[in-house]
């Protein structure tokens, strides 16, 4: 086979195209097997390399990205039995037994949030195999190839067309009847669009065979989430031991362990997942050895991290390896560690833990301005973990804050919108577009910004929105209003909690081979 690092962009592009084909899978309406038999198209995306040092003026990616091989629904979701004018039967929120569809012309499946739309996909079955909700890095593969394909994708970012195409019928979709008055009180003909029915621009490979609706249309869930600005990205494995391990043992085999160039070589973090009466345990190891038969050992453990206990564990027990990112871009996050927060003085000293740094940032530092819930506040003091602050920055209200809230420094790279709200869900934000991206080897697939400014970036384009304080679920891609602010398929939202439900949120899914 011909080394792919070797071949002209043109052939890889070729090669890509050859690999790419559209897929009928024929599965059941019901996760049970209880429905009736349906067809969702989905798109095979072969594997394809990104070679190290193609954008960002050789700054990215820093090493060659290995992506693709699975299959990825052609449209966003709908149910099975939806038309061009219904949603259809199930109750949005809902899913039951009811599997999410890939097909076009009728209206996407809305209106549910993210732990249903991962019922919804999961409820698809293929060949006795689950679909999931479509990946941080599935989505950034999809994204990663229209760029190296090198097609100037299109979308709905504009009430039913894409904002730089001409005002002209052949340019817009359908519109959705479904949000027709929607539309009409904006005095607009088209918002939400049913699915797949833009020009073939909107495809990512400007094909027919390729996936529609990346750009605009609906936001759309991806399986991603942040906690006052920390991602945990998890990758899992097995305790090899036939006789299991004890509280006390300081070495710990695994196998089955998933991406293992990417577990730390030394000071790592594990998580012993509880079984039969046995509790979880954290683990600190201070080496990864790799035995060359499939196994490897944790070695010069530290049992009963994180205020769990040691424990036994028996033989196959989950071992979760987990990383803290921040991914705020030049801040940090962290949890409040004593009582210091919890009153309402200013100003105010009290303690951190868990501390993480975001791209760009060294740790805590005189001036940084800090989010604790809907409360801003501005480091005065700095010593240590000890910091002193003064309280209701930037009009914000001062509220008392329990040992163990998060806490974070909010990015002087973006915006600092409606600070003096007191909407604990839906108050203070941020925003900026993509500069550049994350390159850590964990991080670099995922299509994550590491710097962001108002102007934003042309090799990037998209835009970055972002909250603080707690959990957030991922929204990649735009919707009809968001305009050049999502016009790449890059389009990242971290500021949306995993229970909100509305109809400019759809999803997908997706399977791996």
């Amino acid at each position: 086979m011909a080394n792919v690092s070797k071949l002209s962009l043109v052939a890889l592009r070729d090669r890509i195209a050859a690999g790419t084909r559209e897929v009928d899978v024929v599965h059941n309406s019901k996760a049970d097997g209880t429905g009736t038999t349906v067809v969702s198209k989905m798109i095979y995306v072969p594997k394809f390399r990104i070679l190290a040092g193609l954008y960002d003026n050789g700054a990215f990616p820093p090493q060659d990205l290995k992506l693709g091989g699975f299959i990825f629904d052609k449209y966003p979701c709908s149910q099975p039995d939806a038309t061009n004018a219904s949603r259809g039967s199930t109750s949005a929120n809902s899913p039951g037994q009811t599997a999410a569809v890939s097909q076009q012309g009728v209206v996407p499946w809305t209106d549910i949030n993210w732990d249903n739309a991962k019922i919804a996909c999961a409820n698809r079955k293929i060949n006795g195999r689950s679909c999931h909700l479509v990946t941080m890095k599935e989505w950034a593969t999809i994204v990663f190839l229209i760029k190296l394909l090198g097609h100037d994708i299109r979308g709905n970012n504009n009430w039913g067309r894409d904002y730089r195409d001409p005002d002209s019928w052949e340019y817009y979709g359908i519109a959705d009847p479904v949000v027709a008055s929607y539309t009409a009180s904006y005095n607009k003909t088209h918002s939400r669009l049913l699915t797949g029915t833009g020009p073939i621009s909107y495809s990512h490979n400007g094909m027919a065979n390729g996936i529609f609706d990346i750009v605009g249309n609906v936001w759309e869930w991806v399986d991603f989430l942040i906690d006052c600005g920390r991602y945990q990205a998890i990758k899992t494995a097995a305790i090899n031991d036939a006789d299991g391990i004890t509280a006390t043992d300081t070495a710990i085999v695994i196998d089955n362990v998933q991406n293992p160039e990417l577990w730390p070589a030394s000071n790592g973090l594990v998580l012993i997942k509880a079984e039969g009466t046995n509790t979880d345990e954290y683990v600190l190891y201070s080496s990864f050895v790799d035995n060359g038969n499939g196994t490897y050992t944790l070695t010069g453990c530290q049992r009963g991290q994180n205020g769990t206990a040691a424990s036994a564990h028996a033989n196959d027990a989950v071992v979760q390896q987990i990383t803290d990112y921040c991914v705020i871009p030049g801040g940090w996050t962290a949890k409040v560690a004593d009582a210091g927060l919890n009153n309402t003085t200013s100003p105010a000293t009290f303690t951190i833990s868990n501390l993480v740094n975001g791209p760009g940032c060294t740790g805590p530092a005189v001036g940084d301005v800090l989010q604790c819930q809907t409360e801003q506040m501005t480091i005065t003091a700095v010593s240590g973990n000890s910091i002193t602050v003064s309280r209701g920055a930037n009009g914000s209200t001062v509220a008392a804050h329990a040992q163990g809230t998060g806490i974070a420094k909010i990015s002087p790279q973006m915006s600092n919108d409606n600070p003096t709200s007191t909407d604990a869900t839906y108050g203070a934000s941020q925003f900026a577009k993509f500069l550049t991206m994350r390159t850590e080897a964990e991080l670099a697939a995922l299509a994550l910004p590491a710097t962001v400014s108002s102007g934003g970036s042309e090799e990037w384009k998209d835009g970055f929105w972002l909250r603080n304080y707690g959990v957030r679920a991922a929204r990649r891609g735009g919707f009809w209003n968001n305009g050049s602010y999502a016009r790449s398929g890059f389009a990242l939202d971290l500021d949306t909690p995993p229970s909100s439900a509305g109809f400019s949120i759809g999803f997908r899914a997706a399977l791996s081979l």
